[in-house]
C-alpha cells in the first residue's frame, strides 16, 4: 500500500512539473508578413477627402428596352469629390479630369466591363458630367468647369449616367473604373 501511495505521489508530481513546463514555453518569433503604408505630401491648395479618394457610384439597374436609339441616357446619378483644408491663397480654383478606359464606339464615354467573369453589357457606356452638365471625356485631360475655392472644405459635384452607343443593347454587368486628377490654379 505504501508503495502504491509513493508511486501515485511521484506520478502526480511528474504531471504537475510537466504542466508547469508546458505553461511556460519559450517564445518563438517568426516573420508574419509586410504592411505597406501609402500616402503623399503635396504642395496643393487642398487635400482630397479620404472618403472621396475611393468611392462607388451606384448607377442602378435598367432594362435594355430603355435604350432604343444611340444617345439614349438614363437618369443622372450625383456624386461628389470633397476637398479638405483648402487654402485659396495657394490656388483660387479647382477642376477635375477623369481618366479611364474609353468606349470603342464613343471615346467620350467610359467603356463598361464586368467586375467578375460574368457577361458584360454591350451598346452602352458611362458618361460623366460636371456641375454645368458638360460631359467630361475620360482622357485625363478634359477638365471640369473651374470651381472657386473657399477656405476649408469644398465640394465638387458631378453626375454619371449610362448612354447608348448602339440602337440595341445586350444585358450584362455595366461597370467601369476611372481615376481623377485635380488641377489647381
Amino acid at each position: 500500500m505504501k508503495h502504491k501511495l509513493m508511486t501515485s505521489t511521484i506520478a502526480s508530481l511528474m504531471f504537475v512539473a510537466g504542466a508547469a513546463v508546458a505553461a511556460d514555453p519559450t517564445p518563438v518569433s517568426v516573420s508574419g508578413g509586410t504592411i505597406h503604408f501609402e500616402g503623399k505630401l503635396v504642395n496643393a491648395a487642398c487635400a482630397v477627402s479620404t472618403k472621396s479618394a475611393d468611392q462607388t457610384v451606384t448607377l442602378g439597374q435598367y432594362r435594355t428596352a430603355s435604350f432604343t436609339a444611340i444617345g439614349n441616357t438614363t437618369a443622372q446619378v450625383p456624386f461628389s469629390i470633397v476637398l479638405n483644408d483648402c487654402d485659396p491663397k495657394v490656388a483660387a480654383t479647382a477642376a477635375v479630369a477623369f481618366s479611364g478606359q474609353a468606349d470603342n464606339t464613343n471615346p467620350n464615354l467610359l467603356a463598361v466591363s464586368s467586375a467578375d467573369n460574368s457577361t458584360t453589357a454591350t451598346g452602352v457606356g458611362i458618361e460623366i458630367l460636371d456641375n454645368t452638365s458638360s460631359p467630361l471625356k475620360p482622357d485625363g485631360a478634359t477638365f471640369s468647369a473651374k470651381q472657386t475655392l473657399v477656405e476649408g472644405t469644398n465640394t465638387l459635384r458631378f453626375t454619371a449616367r449610362y448612354k447608348a452607343t448602339a440602337a440595341a443593347t445586350t444585358p450584362g454587368q455595366a461597370n467601369a473604373d476611372a481615376t481623377f486628377i485635380m488641377k489647381y490654379e
